[in-house]
């Protein structure tokens, strides 16, 4: 899905993406996070296989083109 945005871990290695999640409850703070074709924010979860750091950050909500 993202894979040519991958992230860095604070280590320096590169993490790999293992979990995504939707959150309905996220545009309860922020109504305009909120995707409105899922009903909530996607977030994905990245792992660093050196150190085991894990890290979260919420995917744009889509955009229809037009």
């Amino acid at each position: 899905m993202r894979d040519s945005n991958k992230l860095r871990c604070q280590c320096g290695a590169e993490m790999n993406r293992h979990a995504e999640k939707l959150d309905l409850s996220a545009g309860l703070s922020d109504p305009g996070s909120v995707d409105t074709a899922l009903g909530g924010v996607l977030e994905e979860f990245h792992t660093c296989a050196d150190c085991g750091h894990v890290e979260e950050r919420k995917v744009p909500p889509w955009r229809e083109a037009g």
